[in-house]
């Protein structure tokens, strides 16, 4: 009981897991189980369970972690919180922190903000995300590409449980300038683009969604295996 009372959470994978987990349930109440370094000693492995088991006020500690100058912090916080926004709802009750981040001038602190509205979008029976969503999509004509990556790319989190938002968001996706966004990433970008569309179409055959994805087949700024990819995912 001693070794995992000063271990923590990190004690949890270097002992017996079955009677680990025992312990730790017996004393959850009487320590308090996260620390920086402890966070940080957790495996990548590790995150999921860890996720498991952690209370409420670990997960609100975790929270003010997202604002850590160290970048390993701010990582393993998101990791965390991502881990157990997939089967729990407790991240959820962050959701107005999130939705402050998003309109941050630090791209760091907006991608943050992104991910953890889209993966606790499944918990959101008030329908909260329509009073965040021109926020969150506004993230898509951001100056940083990683940061508009980001924001396409967690929409495939956000379409399972939105249906109603369809449309707002297919409009906002086909106005995207690609011209604007940086060389390099162009090409990556117009992919993520075209895999939200996909996803959209297969409820809902909108005009503009057609012939955006005709004009991107047809043009030259995806190669031949991309285009066959794209046009697999059309059937």
């Amino acid at each position: 009981m001693a070794l995992l009372i000063v271990k923590g959470i990190a004690g949890l994978y270097n002992i017996n897991r079955g009677m680990g987990r025992v312990a730790y349930f017996t004393v959850r109440e009487e320590i308090s189980m996260i620390t920086r370094e402890k966070l940080l000693e957790i495996g990548q492995n590790g995150l999921q369970e860890a996720a498991t088991i952690v209370n409420e006020k670990d997960i609100q500690l975790v929270v003010t972690w997202l604002l850590e100058e160290d970048p390993k912090v701010r990582k393993r916080s998101l990791l965390l919180l991502q881990n157990r926004s997939m089967n729990y709802n407790d991240v959820y009750h962050f959701w107005p922190v999130f939705a402050e981040k998003l309109r941050s001038d630090n791209p760091a602190q907006k991608s943050i903000g992104i991910m953890l509205i889209a993966a606790n979008t499944k918990w959101d029976k008030d329908n909260k995300i329509d009073e965040v969503i021109d926020a969150y999509l506004a993230c898509l004509s951001d100056k940083n590409p990683t940061v508009v990556r980001q924001c396409i790319q967690s929409l495939h989190m956000i379409l399972p449980y939105k249906r109603h938002l369809y449309l707002h968001i297919a409009d906002k996706l086909i106005s995207i300038s690609i011209r604007d966004i940086d060389v390099v990433e162009r090409r990556a970008a117009l992919i993520d683009i075209l895999e939200v569309l996909m996803v959209i179409r297969k409820g809902w055959y909108p005009d503009e969604v057609e012939q955006y994805i005709s004009l991107a087949l047809a043009g030259d700024l995806l190669d031949q295996n991309d285009k066959k990819r794209i046009k697999g995912m059309m059937w």
